[in-house]
């Protein structure tokens, strides 16, 4: 009988946080029988989501060093070493092969757990800057993976493989579906954060469109406080767009659209690029560190794309941009094509063969 291999995660929070981590178990029980360890922060979002899931999921109170007073983030480092002991006898008592974090303030505490006890270890970085837990946590980590070749700069090289940013596999999946329709579709994810300045934008741009007499089609996902909103704008600008509050099959939305308008989050580019369509992206304005400007920056350079600041451009800016494109096969199809070029469908399976390998050491 093949031994069970044994990982801890640690990280949480957000959804980009977690289906990356999601993403890598499942090809790892591809390859080996596993039993996982999850530590994470215990945010309503990832209960919700790991306690439906098969893995022991144990809760660390960290508290953030960074966005507060000089007195909270002192408070935070001198606390620091209480989570420290906690990760160190969970990490003890569940004996993992590898421990791997994957961003959030409690996987920093686990990191340096599994450094004193002397267990292989690794970090994923999904965005192009890595945050500040990332950054301190590479210190102690044995192997560090990122999602964009422009992070190398951050970490030792040595240690770091680019192998890109995990996708779900139902997502890949649904996404090989053929387009079934001759309309432009386009395909608007309003996400959770800073929804609603972006919905408000595209939904005004859209009756622009309907208005100078071009045709197509839309689905938008809003979030629930705008959806009652837009249904009723839409209704009485007599656009065709179907609004939804969230879309449970994002792979097959994104098989049908010729067009996706959304943030630039880690995980949406990770999403769009493994499937190879072109979008236009307006980053978050208050993510950390504007991560998610310099994430759609290092997509749109290499021509996968195209990105606006949202302070920058008005309705009838993005609404020009999106005839420009509905009226450009030729360029909607090299955006598409460069970003199959960048995206990385494989990127569970090799990082998870990089753990095995790890553990093997």
């Amino acid at each position: 009988m093949k031994e069970t291999f044994k990982i801890a995660i640690a990280g949480g929070g957000t959804g980009g946080h977690i289906f990356p981590g999601l993403s890598i178990l499942e090809e790892l029980s591809k390859l080996k029988k596993i039993e996982t360890l999850w530590i994470g922060t215990g945010r309503p979002i990832e209960k919700k989501i790991l306690v439906k899931k098969d893995l022991i999921y144990r809760v660390i109170e960290v508290k953030p060093i960074k966005g507060g007073s000089f007195l909270k983030a002192l408070g935070a480092l001198l606390g620091l070493p209480v989570p420290i002991i906690k990760s160190i006898k969970l990490l003890r008592q569940f004996k993992p092969h590898v421990v791997l974090g994957v961003g959030g303030y409690v996987s920093g505490p686990v990191l340096v757990a599994s450094k004193f006890l002397k267990i292989p270890s690794a970090i994923h970085e999904q965005n192009t800057l890595p945050g500040l837990t990332n950054r301190i946590s590479a210190r102690f980590a044995d192997k560090i993976f990122i999602s964009f070749k422009t992070s190398y700069k951050f970490f030792d090289l040595e240690k770091t493989e680019y192998l890109g940013n995990p996708v779900r596999w139902e997502i890949l999946e649904q996404g090989l579906q053929e387009k079934k329709d001759d309309n432009f579709n386009i395909l608007i994810i309003g996400g959770s954060q800073g929804a609603k300045s972006l919905n408000r934008l595209v939904s005004s741009s859209l009756e622009i469109l309907k208005k100078s007499g071009r045709q197509f089609q839309a689905i938008h996902q809003c979030g629930s406080q705008d959806k009652e909103y837009l249904e009723s704008f839409y209704k009485k600008s007599n656009c065709p767009v179907d609004v939804r509050e969230f879309i449970d099959k994002i792979g097959i939305a994104y098989s049908w659209a010729d067009l996706i308008i959304c943030r630039a989050g880690a995980s949406t580019i990770a999403e769009i690029t493994a499937l190879g369509k072109p979008a236009i992206y307006i980053p978050y304005p208050y993510s950390a560190d504007g991560h998610q400007e310099l994430n759609a920056k290092a997509i749109c350079e290499e021509g996968a794309g195209i990105y606006f600041i949202e302070s920058e451009v008005g309705a009838i800016t993005l609404a020009s941009e999106i005839e420009r494109l509905m009226t450009d096969e030729k360029r909607l199809n090299e955006m598409a094509l460069k970003a199959k070029s960048l995206g990385r469908p494989e990127a569970a399976r090799a990082i998870s063969e990089s753990l095995l390998k790890l553990a093997a050491t």
